[in-house]
């Protein structure tokens, strides 16, 4: 069965909506009422708010439903090349033999349940060795960790 997906542009930016992933939160239409508006057709009016307002709730979408890329108008589709998502606010990236790397903002969540705001680049073990977990501490240097 083939996902649905849906796209609405201001000409700047590009909004991907993928029924499928939505759990219904309301994240969306709460934060920009006069962007999102469920009910009607087209449900996203991407005249009702800014590039930025519409990327900043995006972002906040927590089933990952909503999505965006940016345009590049002046270029040829020839010279775009295949159409790529940017990221929404959040990076993680695999360092070749050594942690992953997140960009927050980003809420962590111990196996005791407690949770902690993560503002700024984090790094978390993936070799297991840490005496700091879940974030590196650098051991897998002297291990000699490998992908």
């Amino acid at each position: 069965m083939k996902s649905i997906k849906k796209e609405y542009s201001n000409g700047e930016v590009t909004v991907v909506y993928e029924p499928d992933l939505c759990i219904h939160s309301g994240v969306c239409f709460k934060g920009l009422p006069q962007v999102f508006q469920p009910g009607t057709r087209p449900w996203v009016k991407m005249q009702g708010g800014s590039t930025q307002e519409i990327i900043n709730q995006i972002s906040r979408c927590p089933s990952r439903a909503l999505s965006f890329y940016m345009n590049s108008p002046e270029k040829t589709e020839e010279e775009k090349g295949p159409t790529k998502a940017l990221e929404t606010g959040r990076k993680v990236e695999v360092l070749e033999n050594g942690p992953l790397m997140v960009e927050g903002p980003i809420t962590l969540v111990r196996a005791n349940g407690k949770r902690e705001a993560m503002e700024e680049v984090c790094y978390f073990c993936r070799c297991g060795s840490s005496k700091n977990k879940p974030f590196c501490d650098g051991s897998h240097e002297e291990l000699g960790f490998k992908e």
